[in-house]
Protein backbone atom coordinates (compact mmCIF):
# COMPACT_ATOMS: atom_id res chain seq x y z
CA UNK A 1 0.00 0.00 0.00
CA UNK A 2 2.66 2.57 1.07
CA UNK A 3 4.09 2.31 -2.96
CA UNK A 4 1.27 3.02 -4.13
CA UNK A 5 -0.20 5.55 -1.97
CA UNK A 6 2.67 6.85 0.64
CA UNK A 7 0.21 10.08 1.55
CA UNK A 8 0.09 11.75 -2.22
CA UNK A 9 1.17 10.52 -5.67
CA UNK A 10 1.84 6.62 -5.35
CA UNK A 11 5.64 5.82 -6.59
CA UNK A 12 4.06 3.39 -8.97
CA UNK A 13 3.03 6.15 -11.17
CA UNK A 14 6.32 7.56 -12.21
CA UNK A 15 8.58 4.41 -11.34
CA UNK A 16 6.43 1.76 -12.23
CA UNK A 17 4.76 -1.34 -10.77
CA UNK A 18 8.18 -2.84 -10.09
CA UNK A 19 10.49 0.42 -9.53
CA UNK A 20 12.07 -0.14 -12.95
CA UNK A 21 11.32 3.70 -13.87
CA UNK A 22 10.11 4.99 -17.29
CA UNK A 23 9.17 7.82 -19.25
CA UNK A 24 6.56 10.23 -17.42
CA UNK A 25 5.95 12.74 -20.03
CA UNK A 26 6.81 13.19 -23.99
CA UNK A 27 6.76 17.19 -25.04
CA UNK A 28 8.06 19.71 -27.21
CA UNK A 29 11.54 21.22 -26.08
CA UNK A 30 11.86 24.88 -27.31
CA UNK A 31 15.84 25.57 -28.02
CA UNK A 32 15.77 29.61 -27.46
CA UNK A 33 19.31 29.82 -29.68
CA UNK A 34 18.09 27.98 -32.87
CA UNK A 35 14.38 28.76 -32.17
CA UNK A 36 13.62 24.81 -33.07
CA UNK A 37 11.49 22.81 -31.49
CA UNK A 38 12.39 19.07 -30.61
CA UNK A 39 11.28 15.80 -28.99
CA UNK A 40 11.98 15.43 -25.44
CA UNK A 41 11.04 13.51 -22.09
CA UNK A 42 10.82 12.81 -18.42
CA UNK A 43 12.02 10.10 -17.21
CA UNK A 44 12.41 8.48 -13.81
CA UNK A 45 15.11 6.46 -13.34
CA UNK A 46 15.18 2.37 -12.09
CA UNK A 47 14.67 2.32 -8.05
CA UNK A 48 15.43 -0.88 -7.52
CA UNK A 49 19.14 -1.40 -7.54
CA UNK A 50 19.93 1.15 -4.91
CA UNK A 51 21.68 0.45 -1.92
CA UNK A 52 18.95 0.72 1.32
CA UNK A 53 20.86 4.55 1.99
CA UNK A 54 20.70 5.95 -1.63
CA UNK A 55 17.23 4.46 -1.50
CA UNK A 56 16.50 6.77 1.34
CA UNK A 57 18.23 9.68 0.62
CA UNK A 58 16.31 9.81 -3.04
CA UNK A 59 13.39 10.38 -1.22
CA UNK A 60 14.06 12.41 1.62
CA UNK A 61 16.01 14.64 -0.15
CA UNK A 62 14.25 15.36 -3.07
CA UNK A 63 14.45 17.10 -6.04
CA UNK A 64 13.71 18.32 -9.49
CA UNK A 65 9.38 16.71 -9.93
CA UNK A 66 10.47 14.29 -7.38
CA UNK A 67 7.78 15.51 -4.60
CA UNK A 68 8.31 15.67 -1.15
CA UNK A 69 7.41 12.45 1.07
CA UNK A 70 7.30 12.64 4.91
CA UNK A 71 7.69 8.99 5.52
CA UNK A 72 8.98 6.75 8.72
CA UNK A 73 12.22 5.11 8.70
CA UNK A 74 10.16 1.95 8.82
CA UNK A 75 8.50 3.13 6.31
CA UNK A 76 11.25 3.73 3.64
CA UNK A 77 12.88 0.67 4.70
CA UNK A 78 9.19 -1.37 4.15
CA UNK A 79 8.36 0.06 0.76
CA UNK A 80 12.49 -0.74 0.12
CA UNK A 81 11.67 -4.56 1.21
CA UNK A 82 8.66 -4.44 -0.84
CA UNK A 83 10.35 -3.50 -4.10
CA UNK A 84 13.29 -6.56 -3.61
CA UNK A 85 10.95 -8.38 -3.14
CA UNK A 86 9.26 -7.32 -6.78
CA UNK A 87 12.35 -7.45 -8.26
CA UNK A 88 12.25 -11.01 -7.64
CA UNK A 89 9.12 -11.90 -9.21
CA UNK A 90 9.78 -10.43 -12.19
CA UNK A 91 13.06 -12.50 -12.70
Amino acid sequence: MLYQNPRGIGCDKCHGKSGFGGVIAIYKEFNKTSGEKYDANLTTPNIINLTPQEFADGIMQSRGVMPSYFLTADEIVAIYKYLNKEKLNDK
